[in-house]
């Protein structure tokens, strides 16, 4: 993506996540594939595991001292202790490593258990914008994306949108 002039990045909120780029125009396509590849059949290889897990716990520092996320954490910490909400929201070393470890996880086989439950196409939105006709646009991201797998929702709620 660098080589043809862009960037790409991700983000995570409480409902979803988010993973974009930007490219040159005329990079488009290919990068697109790319980008596509990354949901179809991801790779989670213990080398951009663990580079990940150093990006998040990264991350995590450099907002320990910013005033609204420490808002955020007190009014979690303040939360039913019983309800998803008050768990640690990011990540670090500690949670993401050094207790996974200690307890003989394998955070690879854990990240390819999550993303076969809960990334599926049906719980996804594609946005492309380009300056490309729609209609190529279009079938560009039919074409890569058609092999992205479509999971039922857990507990056999299908509400799949077409």
């Amino acid at each position: 993506v660098t080589r043809h002039g862009g960037k790409v990045n991700a983000s995570t909120s409480q409902e979803a996540t988010k993973y974009y780029f930007e490219v040159a125009a005329g990079s488009l396509e290919p990068t697109l594939d790319r980008f596509a590849g990354f949901f179809r059949a991801p790779l989670f290889t213990e080398s951009a595991t663990d580079r990940e897990v150093h990006a998040v716990d990264s991350e995590n520092k450099l907002k320990l001292q910013n005033d609204s996320r420490r808002l955020y954490q007190l009014i979690k910490h303040l939360s039913n202790p019983a309800h998803p909400f008050h768990k640690f929201g990011s990540g670090n070393l500690q949670t993401l490593k050094t207790t996974p470890a200690l307890l003989g996880l394998d955070l690879r086989a854990s990240l390819l258990r999550f993303y076969s439950q809960h990334y599926s196409a049906r719980r996804m939105t594609l946005c492309v914008v380009g300056r490309e006709p729609v209609e190529t646009l279009l079938r560009w991201s039919r074409e890569k994306f058609e092999g992205v797998p479509d999971h039922p929702f857990p507990g056999g709620l299908d509400l799949k949108l077409d």
